[in-house]
């Protein structure tokens, strides 16, 4: 879910980039279309419940649930009185796997009413309770357009660099750690000195994302088609690797055609 558009004209004309920055990820990681449910425009109770009532119709105990909000803070603190109704029905999804990230203002605030969440989950905010988060506009003429963290942190999900353990999948635990110095990074180089009255409000500290890690395991938003993918080394052509490729596809066949005629003399 994102909004843009604000009556009090605080708007955030990113283009519905973060949405479109979640569809494009869930997409490469193997995600069928009809599975996503996407909301680009005014967020409100209505809204948001059609959202959780669409996951609580599809999904089981089986499922990986994700819900993705971008908005400001306070609107969704005082217009629209998330905490009255989302931790609720957030709690009552049966779903083992369930994942909230909030790109928002002061948005731990969003994670604290879940933190005792019984189901397995792992909740994301992008700055602690007292910070400010940043998403860049267009007009701004600087490299991020959209929240700074989901930013980073969607692109780490489809990094062969943050597989820290080098399984050939990213998990949610992984991007986390890896885009949360860069979002930090971004700030302080990046916007802090373009925008020295953001920098003032901020104390000059970028702001911390936080993780309420309530997943027994390593949790992957990969959907498994087979094997894992095929991460080249460092260094590593990719025509290189296409060839290495084709060559093991190629000798393989070639084993099981030779594997059938064999067959075929000793049956014949």
């Amino acid at each position: 879910m994102e909004m843009n558009h604000y009556q009090s004209g605080s708007n955030l004309d990113t283009g519905y980039s973060d949405t479109q920055k979640w569809n494009e990820t869930l997409n490469a990681l193997g995600w069928q279309t009809n599975h996503i449910f996407i909301h680009q425009g005014p967020i409100v109770q209505q809204t948001g419940e059609a959202a959780l009532q669409f996951l609580a119709m599809n999904a089981d105990a089986n499922d990986v649930v994700l819900f993705y909000v971008f908005a400001h803070g306070n609107y969704l603190l005082s217009d629209i009185q998330w905490q009255a109704w989302f931790p609720l029905h957030w709690k009552n999804l049966v779903s083992q796997e369930k994942f909230f990230i909030v790109s928002a203002c002061t948005s731990e605030i969003f994670l604290q009413p879940l933190y005792d969440d019984p189901m397995p989950h792992i909740h994301i905010a992008s700055t602690e309770a007292h910070e400010y988060a940043w998403a860049g506009l267009p007009e701004e003429g600087l490299p991020i357009i959209g929240e700074v963290f989901n930013h980073f942190f969607t692109n780490a999900l489809m990094n062969a660099s943050a597989d820290s353990n080098a399984d050939g999948e990213v998990t949610i635990e992984e991007a986390f750690s890896f885009a949360s110095p860069l979002s930090r990074s971004y700030i302080t180089t990046i916007v802090f000195p373009a925008f020295p009255d953001f920098a003032a409000n901020c104390n000059s500290t970028a702001a911390h994302p936080v993780i309420d890690d309530g997943y027994p395991n390593n949790f992957s938003l990969q959907i498994d088609h087979g094997e894992p993918p095929l991460y080249l080394p460092a260094g590593l052509s990719s025509e290189l690797g296409l060839f290495i490729v084709v060559t093991i596809v190629c000798t393989i066949v070639l084993v099981v055609v030779l594997l059938l005629v064999r067959r075929r003399r000793i049956g014949g």
